[in-house]
């Protein structure tokens, strides 16, 4: 039975990655010569960027401690996640200030390939940030240490109000959610389902 921290790390992810695949069709938007959401793009990045500081990244630093304590090979990968952390704070921190800044001074105006490169760069490592600690460093921890050792880690691991109960996310959910924002993909086309909110494109009449 994997444990219930874990359980809450792996969701974690799943609504990251449903934001970043967001995130890669506002980046598509803007490669087909239109304008993105900017307000969207600029909660996006703050969100991806800041939310995981308040539990997610504390809880996987006392787990990654106790990892490394019985399984020392794992260090080097960690070091690694540590530093790929360090460059998503820092590109998704300048990234939201580029569309918030898009957003407020220059709504119609087409992104800097630059800004667009940067983006992509962004989504393409967190997609491999996750990728990497789903497939080798959650694994390990459950080989490494017993579940009822890690849900006793529970009162020094608060199991606060879920992430997507807070009024953060719950403000970025509507704002993808209530005009089916997480469909567009540019060219007036739609994706078959949002990854966040399920939506689906209507149906022709």
């Amino acid at each position: 039975m994997k444990a219930i921290v874990l359980e809450r790390l792996h969701a974690d992810h799943h609504r990251y990655a449903a934001l970043i695949c967001i995130l890669d069709r506002q980046l598509h938007i803007v490669a087909c010569d239109e304008l993105p959401d900017y307000h969207l793009l600029a909660r996006l990045c703050h969100y991806l960027t800041h939310q995981p500081e308040e539990w997610h990244h504390p809880v996987e630093d006392v787990l990654f401690t106790c990892l490394t304590g019985c399984h020392a090979q794992s260090a080097e990968l960690l070091a690694v996640l540590s530093e790929e952390r360090r460059r998503i704070t820092r590109d998704g921190n300048e990234l939201e200030a580029t569309f918030r800044r898009q957003a407020d001074d220059m709504p119609e105006e087409e992104l800097d390939p630059s800004r667009l490169k940067l983006a992509r760069a962004f989504s393409e490592l967190y997609h491999h940030h996750l990728y990497s600690e789903n497939r080798h460093i959650y694994p390990l921890i459950e080989r490494c240490i017993p579940a009822a050792e890690l849900d006793e880690m529970s009162p020094r691991i608060p199991l606060v109000i879920p992430a997507e109960g807070r009024p953060s996310f719950q403000e970025l959910y509507r704002l993808i959610s209530d005009h089916h924002t997480g469909l567009r993909l540019g060219h007036g086309e739609q994706a078959d389902f949002c990854p966040l909110c399920d939506a689906r494109p209507a149906a022709s009449s």
